[in-house]
């Protein structure tokens, strides 16, 4: 049965509000040729658009009112781009029209619909429709949370410190100089991943914006703050020196005899209001009987109350448009995006992701997924140039840390719970495109939308803010939303199954078309009206000083059991290859080779495999273990003389 607390006041409205209808339909459209067109600006701001060689594109173009027309992607020097659109009209029908006419010459028709106050700074990348005087890459991970939309809401606050946890931070670079309000370790490293992790890293967060030089950062005013990595004593130095949020690109395998005391740790952050945000790892082989690496559970990602973050890619719109032929695995179709993994094998249903157990990361402990790639600052001044697009879970958990430092900067009164909330709540629904389903509950509540986050946590400041609640099916989650919303709309969303929701707002909530709330016995659906929640504006408080964390009472070391027994034995002069109760999972196949394969035979999940083989006397053989989660693989000497 469903568990609602409907407390004081709730208004329930299940009338439909109809839309305003501007009447302006925006475009993305391939043109070739496009030079064959005419285009002359009217006095009343349209556009009068002819083919003096052909009449009858006049005469369509002369049926309908043009707003705007011009290059999609100015700065592009990709070919995808180059003969790519953008176009506002007063109906939906004149470029279909155009093309049922010239089909060659209009394509890739592609509906849009522009957010408002969008900002695009000078530095923006190719893919910017402004001159782009910054860094020659595209900045597709920008495009595709929506940052120019959510910088039109804010580009951040001082009073928001991020802390960055990671290698050496080159107080040098242009686009860094001046941003790093303290140093609390400064690394001067010249070679390696060490020299320009932490400078691309703090780029993507915070690098200057609208300077004509690299890349904007998402929180270009929020201040930032560095330490080193690979040990929580660097996190707890760097709250304990301001930080609001804190990224921790970096995965290890757990805390050892740490663990349980860090969890408590971070608890206590998290209910303060300080969140953690971590990479969750490129395939980090912890358990090295995994057949998928990139299943493994990496710490801090894996802790209880970090946003652990994995990757998707941005780079490719659709997947017609990158098709590539691979050496391994022939024609593939690479990059799409929101996929998890790289490349992805078209087929009559949909999509087949190869080698996944080579992503980023994909477990139950993901909170969210976030573009993995973009022109990392640093990489040309430590020997890599020409290699400065890059990029995996370490620049995701970079992307959803600049987005919470432009959610706070929007509304610092937001309670840790409340910013993860946010968070997933505005996220765009990714587990079930085709090639991500292998993936289910594997990849968080869905991939970053900065904007919907950001206006969202602004929305809820506002004295009579409405804020929307909408368009998502959650079954599972935990979603607060407290800090003094004036009005909260849910519509055509759901929470079922095991989601939990506690919602409260000054006003009122209405429950909309299309809201279905139907918890099981593990979630649950609060919603309460308190007009005494408070509207004062928040500021930053003195960090709370802690002892450094102990060791736990009781040591916690991680152990790996094997999942099968592999032995020799004399008296069938073979092998015997077992089980092992509570960690083999399903039916495995056992297969022996000397120069060539000797052996192959499938076993039942109980069963112990008995293998006589004396032909073979004094030779190594390779005996590889499969079953659906683990491979095992040994080297053995038999039937020794």
């Amino acid at each position: 049965m469903n568990k609602f607390s409907i407390l004081l006041f709730l208004i329930i409205s299940l009338t439909v509000f109809s839309q305003q209808d501007k009447n302006v339909h925006h475009f993305l459209v391939d043109i070739n040729d496009f030079g064959s067109l005419k285009i002359q600006p009217l006095s009343n701001g349209t556009l009068k658009i002819e083919n003096p060689n052909n009449t009858r594109e006049t005469a369509i173009y002369s049926l309908y009112t043009v707003y705007s027309f011009q290059k999609a992607y100015p700065n592009s020097t990709r070919e995808l781009f180059k003969n790519r659109y953008r176009i506002s009209t007063n109906s939906e029908s004149v470029l279909f029209e155009l093309q049922h006419h010239f089909p060659d010459k209009y394509s890739e028709i592609e509906p849009i619909a522009p957010l408002p106050n969008t900002f695009y700074p000078n530095d923006y990348g190719t893919t910017s429709p402004v001159e782009n005087l910054g860094a020659a890459f595209p900045l597709t991970g920008l495009d595709l949370i929506n940052a120019p939309a959510a910088w039109g809401i804010t580009k951040g606050d001082p009073k928001v410190v991020i802390g960055i946890s990671d290698a050496r931070v080159d107080s040098t670079n242009l686009d860094l100089a001046g941003r790093v309000s303290n140093y609390l370790r400064y690394f001067n490293t010249t070679g390696g991943t060490a020299c320009f992790h932490g400078t691309g890293i703090a780029g993507i967060i915070g690098a200057k914006m609208d300077n004509a030089f690299g890349i904007p950062g998402i929180c270009s005013e929020c201040d930032m703050i560095t330490n080193g990595y690979g040990n929580f004593d660097h996190i707890q130095e760097l709250v304990e020196a301001g930080a609001k949020v804190i990224n921790a690109s970096w995965a290890l395998c757990g805390f050892g005899p740490y663990h349980q005391n860090i969890q408590d740790r971070i608890n206590e952050y998290y209910d303060e209001g300080i969140l953690i945000v971590a990479g969750a790892g490129n395939a980090k082989r912890c358990n090295p009987f995994l057949r998928d690496h990139a299943s493994n559970y990496t710490y801090p990602a894996s802790y209880k109350n970090v946003i652990g973050v994995t990757t998707v890619y941005a780079e490719c719109g659709h997947f017609e448009d990158c098709i590539i032929e691979d050496e391994q695995f022939g024609t593939v179709h690479y990059k799409i995006k929101d996929r998890h993994v790289r490349r992805q094998r078209k087929t009559d249903d949909g999509f087949v992701p190869l080698n996944s157990q080579f992503a980023t990361q994909h477990n139950l402990s993901i909170s969210i997924a976030a573009p993995g790639e973009t022109f990392s600052l640093g990489r040309a001044d430590c020997g890599l140039e020409g290699d400065e697009f890059a990029g995996l879970s370490s620049a995701s958990a970079a992307f959803v840390t600049g987005t919470i430092g432009l959610i706070w900067s929007a509304n610092y009164c937001l309670a840790s719970a409340e910013v993860e909330s946010i968070l997933k709540l505005t996220s765009e629904d990714i587990e079930n495109l085709p090639g991500n389903e292998p993936f289910k509950m594997q990849l968080g509540a869905g991939r970053v939308d900065a904007y919907r986050a950001v206006k969202m946590a602004y929305d809820m400041q506002l004295e009579k803010g409405i804020v929307e609640v909408a368009h998502r099916d959650f079954y599972r989650f935990d979603f607060k939303l407290f800090s003094s919303p004036y009005q909260i709309e849910i519509k055509n969303q759901t929470f079922r199954d095991s989601a939990t929701v506690d919602f409260k707002a000054r006003k009122r909530i209405h429950l909309k078309p299309g809201t279905r709330l139907s918890p099981d016995k593990n979630g649950f659906v609060k919603l309460s009206i308190d007009p005494g929640l408070p509207t004062e504006e928040c500021f930053p408080t003195p960090p709370i000083k802690r002892p450094r964390v102990e060791r736990d009472s009781i040591p916690r070391t991680v152990n790996y059991p094997e999942p099968f027994k592999i032995e020799r034995d004399n008296e069938i002069k073979g092998l015997v290859i077992a089980p092992v109760e509570n960690v083999t999972d399903t039916d495995f196949l056992i297969v022996i080779e000397t120069e060539g394969e000797i052996f192959r035979k499938n076993f039942r999940k109980e069963e112990t495999a008995f293998i006589p083989l004396p032909e073979i006397v004094n030779e190594t053989v390779t005996v590889t273990v499969t079953s659906h989660l683990y491979r095992m693989q040994r080297r053995l000497r038999i039937n020794m003389p």
